[in-house]
């Protein structure tokens, strides 16, 4: 969502060194990407992105909070 709101930018960012991005859905690859690439998705400690899991009110709000200021 926020990637479209940005206007669905390119990415030279690689996903592959973590652990889970093989589930990656093709369509969100750049997407998940950019997002790594300006630091509004910083994965979690195991190196993993865990990109189908439910996103809680914390991770929206910095994930929020990390766009207003990359955007800025």
């Amino acid at each position: 969502m926020l990637w479209r709101y940005a206007g669905e930018p390119q990415s030279t960012h690689s996903v592959a060194h973590h652990t889970d991005a093989h589930m990656i859905t093709a369509y969100a690859q750049t997407a998940m990407a950019w997002a790594i690439e300006q630091g509004i998705l910083t994965g979690y400690a195991d190196g993993s992105l865990k990109p189908h899991a439910n996103a809680t009110r914390a991770h929206v709000a910095t994930m929020m909070a990390r766009f207003v200021r990359c955007m800025a």
